[in-house]
């Protein structure tokens, strides 16, 4: 047997014995995944999506949000790599939560951003990412494709109207598209903090624009995710969420992301809060660190572990 054979096919056996045990542990009656459909970001897992999914299935999971697979975004993804995306999901019983995009995350013309941000999708290009997303979304069965509000500014608020116009216009190719936006609270664009998406999106009324509500971002600009940032979003747009942990020091100051059972966030309560308000949507775990004395793959797992105890206490 060839080297590269025998290491992929060690590298298989591994991630089946590792799910088999996960899916002893996780598995079990009266767990969460019955009342939250929760998934993750696969490349938090591996950007070799067939290993993402027998790991994450070992946690008894079946949505996942793909962003990055095989080294590359998914909107640049072939048209052999779409097919065998969706083969993956048929194989694995899972079904994709959300299309990831880089849609908005770019700068808007006549704008002054206020940190040195890489640009690879420029504005002029923004309409067709939007309907690559769009085609991928239809080969693997969700409606639903993430964006954001362009580069921060540094005066956000200032640039509501034309943000709101230009979301606007992207409605109206989405809805042409068959599906929706989910828009990010992301700490380097205009919608950072759950208050400020949700005064853009008061302004953007169209059906085809909702939340991608994540939890943590905004405390790099000093908001309480939850309860405060959580209050000021219209429930019915919250179509999908990033749930992660957040670490910060006195005053909101120096935050960095942790696991979701440790740190400031209270997951527990925002969890709760989904139920009360019944949001019966997806949810994604999102882990973007590496945890010292562990790999990336292992960060994530032990991330996972840990919203999956959150998850069901927030059911006690």
């Amino acid at each position: 047997m060839k080297r590269r054979t025998f290491l992929k096919n060690s590298i298989v056996a591994a991630g089946a014995a590792f799910c088999a045990q996960g899916a002893q542990i996780w598995a079990l009656p009266e767990q969460p995944l019955s009342r939250f459909k929760l998934g993750a970001i696969s490349d938090g897992f591996s950007q070799d999506l067939e290993l993402a999914l027998k790991i994450m299935k070992g946690y008894g999971l079946s949505w996942v949000e793909i962003r990055a697979i095989w080294g590359k975004y998914n909107t640049e993804a072939t048209p052999e790599e779409i097919k065998r995306v969706k083969q993956l999901l048929d194989r694995y019983q899972f079904r994709c939560s959300v299309v990831d995009s880089a849609f908005f995350k770019c700068t808007l013309p006549g704008t002054k951003i206020v940190s040195r941000e890489d640009n690879p999708y420029p504005f002029s290009t923004q309409m067709d990412l939007l309907r690559r997303a769009a085609e991928r979304c239809h080969a693997w069965g969700t409606d639903k494709v993430r964006g954001f509000t362009f580069f921060r500014v540094a005066e956000p608020e200032k640039l509501y109207p034309r943000i709101s116009e230009e979301l606007t216009k992207a409605a109206e190719v989405a809805r042409q598209e068959g599906v929706r936006l989910v828009i990010e609270n992301e700490e380097s664009c205009n919608g950072a903090t759950g208050r400020e998406t949700a005064a853009i999106l008061k302004k953007t009324p169209a059906s085809s624009v909702g939340f991608n509500w994540d939890v943590g971002n905004g405390y790099s600009h000093g908001e309480v995710s939850y309860p405060n940032g959580y209050n000021a979003l219209d429930k019915s747009r919250i179509w999908h969420l990033h749930l992660k942990g957040m670490q910060c020091g006195p005053g909101l100051k120096k935050c960095h992301e942790t696991f979701p059972d440790e740190g400031v966030i209270n997951l527990v309560g925002q969890m709760r809060a989904l139920l009360r308000d019944h949001y019966t949507g997806t949810m994604s775990l999102e882990c973007e660190f590496t945890a010292p004395g562990m790999t990336h793959q292992q960060t994530t797992e032990r991330a996972m572990q840990g919203l999956l105890r959150v998850a069901k206490e927030s059911l006690v």
